[in-house]
């Protein structure tokens, strides 16, 4: 499919908003903007909440090495949530089908479910202050910038990942999400964790630990509401020997963008070197629980011993909500523009998404 040119792009996202590394990119398990979990009852007695998500569905390539072909994003992910009084805490892991070839390569697309990878990746406890100050220490936890991935993306499936660090084994973690002025922070120490240190191993293709070694680092971000519905978003990341991150963001009902600039990796896959990168989006809602999307995404990746390159793409994606929050329905799309030297695939996300 031919790329679509970055000149056309702004048209495209003030219509939608008018109404109100390698040559081939990787194979990976869905990401996705997910529904909050229902409120727990506010009262001093021990409260108890099971809660989680199905989704089942995934990516056709439409062009490159993989055209035509299927990646399967199928998981399924779920946890426990206690309160008493001023203390929580949560226990919640997660899963994806990992689709492997003949040959026990794992992650290739058009074949059949050759495992299952997956894990903890939240095992917390805290304590929640009157004024809505909460202190946690965590086994697994989500960073505090983690926890705005997708902050002032719109779009269902395809949103650019920014390079922070993201889920954590032992961390602390302070933060308070109330009010006009709203902050997080996260600190941890150096991680060895991998696969052989798992506390759940299902089999060949589990690869799920591994992501637990990484360096010391601390992140966090503050939010302010500027007025109703627009939000500024700044954020911080230091990582012992790999750099800084910076963040910064804005987001109304309808429009949102983010930039960021990291000193000490040069793309997603930490190799060496440093990324700047902006994403913009838009968002409409046509009918009840009906939310049309756009976006564009694009990221300078300048290395220290390598020629520079450059990621970017757009997306328009569908979101459909219904069934009083239980069921929903996602279809996103990819098109890398002519300005992108990845060489990765143009590919489209169908997932169909139950909520309990």
């Amino acid at each position: 499919m031919k790329s679509l040119s970055h000149h056309a792009l702004l048209p495209l996202l003030l219509l939608v908003n008018a109404p109100a590394w390698a040559a081939q990119e990787p194979v990976a398990p869905a990401e996705r903007n997910q529904l909050p979990p229902p409120p727990l009852p506010d009262s001093t007695a021990t409260a108890l909440r099971f809660y989680g998500e199905l989704g089942i569905g995934g990516s056709v390539y439409l062009n490159g090495e993989h055209q035509h072909q299927y990646s399967d994003g199928t998981y399924i992910e779920g946890g426990l949530e206690i309160k008493r009084g001023h203390w929580f805490g949560l226990i919640y892991g997660e899963g994806w089908t990992v689709q492997a070839d003949s040959q026990g390569h794992a992650w290739t697309p058009d074949h059949s479910w050759g495992g299952f990878e997956g894990g903890l990746n939240r095992f917390y406890g805290g304590y929640r202050t009157d004024d809505g100050t909460e202190m946690m220490l965590s086994v697994r936890n989500d960073s505090s910038l983690d926890d705005l991935q997708w902050w002032g993306d719109f779009t269902p499936e395809y949103g650019y990942v920014i390079p922070n660090t993201r889920d954590l084994s032992y961390a602390a973690k302070l933060q308070n999400l109330t009010g006009r002025f709203r902050y997080s922070v996260t600190a941890a120490p150096e991680s060895r964790i991998d696969e052989s240190k798992a506390l759940l191993h299902f089999g060949k293709y589990d690869r799920y630990s591994d992501k637990y070694t990484y360096r010391a680092m601390v992140n966090g971000y503050t939010q302010y509401d500027l007025q109703d519905n627009l939000t500024l978003l700044t954020g911080l990341e230091v990582t012992d020997g790999l750099g800084q991150l910076f963040l910064l963001g804005l987001r109304g009902t309808h429009l949102a963008g983010r930039v960021w600039h990291h000193t000490g990796k040069g793309d997603s896959g930490g190799h060496p070197g440093s990324e700047s990168g902006l994403m913009l989006s838009a968002m409409t809602e046509t009918a009840k629980g009906l939310y049309l999307s756009t976006a564009y995404s694009y990221a300078r990746h300048r290395f220290d011993s390598a020629a520079d390159t450059a990621t970017s793409y757009a997306q328009f994606g569908v979101w459909y909500e219904y069934a009083g929050g239980k069921l929903a329905t996602a279809l996103d799309s990819k098109f890398f523009m002519r300005n992108d030297s990845t060489g990765a695939s143009n590919s489209v996300f169908l997932m169909q998404y139950f909520y309990w």
